[in-house]
């Protein structure tokens, strides 16, 4: 099962309500589920999201160390690192009672239907799309047919179990997402958005969401034999271009 629905993080500073409803909105119904399935006789294989946010939003440029899923996230700092920690420890009671528990730790998920995509997408195509910060921050991104393929691929491989990261393999910055989107849609990527500015309007979740980031490598998936259909931050923006999904 994948439990929600979600509050989304957004795009507007957290405020001590919005951090609750986030939070709450991941976990409960999380908890609820996992419960349910520990008090049920047949075993089930439970999958739930969580996010690479769980490693926190410390891996900034060239030399950032990535994480996999033998991380440590114990003691990884933001409030999106608190969540994710959490929000996989509802997932306990099924764990405990013997179920295959699946906690997917996903990247940015590119599709123009829905997500941080979808709100790129207008402002790409009409040419104000520039980087944010430094540009330095890495974005850890995923198409999302891949995302769909590596769902089933977890489904049906059985030894896949605890933190499975979902996301590409070539990880990229911000700096380099920025220049695909402008490649792919044929569009000048020349507007920054300053550090200073990101700070001022959006506060907390402008330092983690916009200038934070985490260069995450999905071990398991490739351990496992899973073959990315868009390895490359330039073939999953034309990906979330071309396709309906």
């Amino acid at each position: 099962g994948l439990s929600g629905p979600l509050a989304p993080l957004g795009i507007r500073p957290w405020t001590d309500e919005k951090k609750q409803e986030i939070l709450d909105s991941r976990t409960v119904t999380t908890t609820a589920l996992a419960n349910a399935i520990a008090s049920c006789n047949k075993k089930v294989d439970f999958l739930v999201a969580s996010g690479v946010g769980a490693y926190g939003p410390k891996f900034i440029g060239e030399g950032a160390a990535a994480a996999d899923e033998s991380t440590d996230i114990s003691n990884s700092e933001g409030f999106l690192a608190e969540v994710s920690r959490q929000w996989e420890g509802a997932t306990e009671p099924a764990k405990k009672s013997g179920n295959r528990v699946v906690n997917m730790r996903n990247g940015v998920v590119l599709s123009t239907k829905g997500g941080a995509m979808a709100k790129l997408y207008p402002i790409f195509f009409l040419g104000g799309g520039g980087i944010v910060g430094s540009g330095q921050q890495y974005f850890p991104y995923i198409s999302c047919r891949d995302m769909a393929r590596a769902i089933v691929h977890i489904l049906e491989t059985p030894k896949l179990s605890g933190p499975v990261n979902m996301c590409a393999p070539s990880g990229c910055t911000n700096a380099e997402f920025t220049a695909a989107m402008g490649k792919v849609l044929k569009r000048q990527t020349i507007l920054p958005l300053p550090g200073f500015a990101v700070s001022l309007l959006f506060g907390e979740m402008g330092e983690e969401v916009l200038l934070g980031g985490t260069r995450a490598e999905p071990k398991k998936l490739l351990e496992s034999g899973f073959k990315f259909s868009h390895p490359t931050v330039e073939e999953a923006v034309q990906s979330a271009v071309e396709e309906s999904i």
